[in-house]
């Protein structure tokens, strides 16, 4: 029986790379950036260099210059959203967007670089694991987390990835909005054959 994309995700603890990311000065430069539209052009930077080394298509990113999406309780704030990642299923190849706001949600400060920096790096991992892993969803495993980590080291910048709890097996990612006609049909164009290669040598081919 194929495994699920929960089973999947917290199987794989890295990423792969087709080539080495030569991101580390930029990631470095965004931790020096605060403005909205600084943050924009390096993380986009970023993005475009992420995505070339692991041959995946490209990823949009947009900051706001606004406050956090929150809500509160009794006057104290309940929940609050960092930023989230967007997946379009029909589009050919699969069109990737992530979204980060700038300024904190009650107080409307800017948001701490290091935050900043690994809500950018969190998001992407989302990226990878459908247009890379090619999972129809991308739960917050301990896999996903330890993908996350294993990102952050790779550029030199692990320091700005703290522990996280898993997520409960059913509850999906509420920073991940799957747009399109079908949300549970994967789309777009085949992951590269050395994804697919690695993919299988993890779980093996489903059965038919």
């Amino acid at each position: 029986m194929p495994r699920s994309a929960y089973e999947r995700s917290k199987g794989v603890e890295t990423v792969s790379w087709r080539e080495f990311p030569l991101g580390k000065g930029i990631a470095l430069s965004i931790l020096e950036e605060s403005t909205a539209a600084g943050r924009q052009a390096r993380g986009q930077a970023l993005l475009d260099v992420l995505d070339a080394a692991a041959g995946l298509p490209p990823c949009k990113l947009t900051v706001a210059d606004r406050p956090q999406r929150h809500r509160t309780r009794g006057g104290r704030l309940e929940l609050k959203t960092y930023g989230y990642y967007r997946i379009a299923w029909e589009a050919t190849p699969r069109r990737g967007t992530i979204r980060i706001y700038n300024l904190t949600a009650i107080r409307q400060q800017v948001l701490a670089p290091k935050v900043f920096l690994e809500t950018l790096l969190h998001e992407w991992v989302h990226h990878y694991d459908f247009t890379g892993l090619q999972l129809d969803r991308s739960p917050h495993t301990s896999g996903f987390f330890n993908r996350i980590h294993d990102l952050a080291e790779t550029l030199g910048v692990g320091y700005v990835t703290p522990p996280k709890r898993e997520a409960p097996a059913a509850e999906l990612s509420d920073d991940v909005v799957i747009s399109g006609p079908d949300r549970l049909r994967p789309g777009g164009v085949p992951p590269p054959k050395w994804i697919r290669d690695q993919v299988l040598a993890l779980f093996g081919r489903p059965r038919t």
